[in-house]
């Protein structure tokens, strides 16, 4: 685990650190799918196209388990107001990969319909949409995200019961520029 959070220091290090034109990003989130809490940084090659990198956190139980998050996140919009930048409406893909013995969900919580309604594996994937708006004298940026996971995405076209909480989360971020 300690070898993961280097790994994730220093590639954010080494984007921070790029000759390219783009833009390097903290980002904190109460991420939904991605973890209750999740941190790490983002990259931003043009103003069209991000890649986020992080670490979520998600508790069951009274056990904290860890997941690497990462996200291609594209942006056609890049609308000034005022000096500062909104993105109003942005979409993309997004991986989780669980870190605590390769599965995503060791079990399922006493919340869930039954035992093992989660299918056990160690990486999901999904869409997300969302929208960003920063404030360019602070460069602290806050943004908003609606995930749907890859069971969601299924569930849709072959489940008559589309219970929404079971597949779409929503998560807050907020990002400091550098």
């Amino acid at each position: 685990m300690q070898s993961f959070y280097q790994a994730l220091i220093l590639a954010i290090l080494l984007l921070a650190n790029t000759a390219h034109a783009g833009e390097v990003r903290a980002l904190i989130e109460r991420a939904g799918f991605m973890g209750t809490v999740a941190a790490g940084g983002s990259y931003e090659w043009t103003p069209e196209h991000a890649l986020d990198l992080s670490l979520g956190a998600f508790p069951i139980d009274s056990e904290t388990f860890y997941q690497a998050n990462f996200v291609y996140r594209y942006s056609r919009w890049n609308s000034p107001v005022k000096g500062d930048m909104w993105r109003p409406l942005q979409f993309g893909f997004f991986g989780v990969y669980a870190l605590n013995n390769k599965r995503y969900f060791l079990k399922s919580p006493d919340k869930y319909p039954y035992p093992g309604y989660y299918d056990e594996t160690s990486f999901r994937y999904g869409a997300e949409f969302g929208t960003t708006y920063t404030f360019m004298p602070s460069r602290i940026a806050i943004g908003y995200r609606l995930r749907i996971f890859d069971n969601g995405l299924i569930a849709t076209f072959n489940n008559t019961n589309r219970d929404i909480q079971y597949y779409i989360s929503s998560g807050f971020t907020v990002q400091y520029l550098f």
